[in-house]
Formats: C-alpha cells, structure tokens, sequence
C-alpha cells in the first residue's frame, strides 16, 4: 500500500466514523408527515456553493454507507481497532483505549484492516489506485 493510498483510506474511513456518529434510530413518531417526507428544496433558489453542498453531503452519504459495507467484512478485533484509532484521531489526542487490546495490537490490527479494505475500495472505485512501475 502507497503512502497516497493509505491517506486515502484514512479519509473514507474518518468521513465513515463521522457518519456513523451522526446516525441515530427512529424511536417514537416521525418527525414529519409521511407525505412530506420526499420533499427537497428547490434548487433554482440555491446558488452554486449551495448546491455543491448539497451534493457533497449526498456524496457523503453514498459512500459511506459503501465503507459500512466493507467494514462490517472484518474481524471484530479490526472493527475495534478502527473504532478507537479513529476516535483517537478525531479527538486530536490519544485518549480512547481498547481494555482487550494493547496500544501495539491495536495498531497491527488497524494496520491489517486498511490492507484488507485497500482491494474493497478499489474494486467499488471509492479509492484511485495507481499502478507504480519499477
């Protein structure tokens, strides 16, 4: 794995950590009408930067729920490792610890994840993979 494809896949995986934190069940009644519920905004209103918003989230969204995919493949040792580096990493520090796993497990682990997403990603094109000629 190059060092740009690494980066990479630590962008896909933290917009995939944000995603996950942002979701939460439905519990209770809906918070709108089941006929309003398809409504979007129209984008005639919208300048471009609004638009491309719009678009980025959308993005977002898709591509992150292609991550879930291929995440919920590996072991759950690797899914634990993701987890907390990624918690770590979006802290800025390193405050969150597995208690079953040791600082240097955690890191082989989460190592051996993204190795094992690498060929995942590519194949769904959510990664450019450049093939480097020797």
């Amino acid at each position: 794995m190059t060092q740009d494809q690494s980066e990479q896949i630590e962008a896909l995986l933290l917009g995939w950590h944000r995603w996950q934190d942002v979701y939460s069940p439905q519990l209770g009644m809906p918070r709108c009408s089941p006929t309003c519920r398809e409504y979007e905004i129209p984008t005639a209103s919208l300048d471009a930067k609004e638009r491309a918003e719009i678009v980025d989230v959308k993005i977002w969204k898709k591509n992150s729920e292609a991550v879930d995919v291929c995440v919920d493949t590996l072991q759950w040792q690797e899914r634990a490792a993701l987890q907390t580096n990624l918690r770590n990493k979006r802290a800025g520090y390193e405050v969150f610890k597995n208690p079953r796993l040791s600082p240097a497990e955690l890191h082989y682990l989460y190592q051996g994840a993204k190795e094992k997403l690498l060929p995942q990603f590519a194949a769904r094109g959510l990664i450019k993979v450049v093939e480097v000629v020797a």
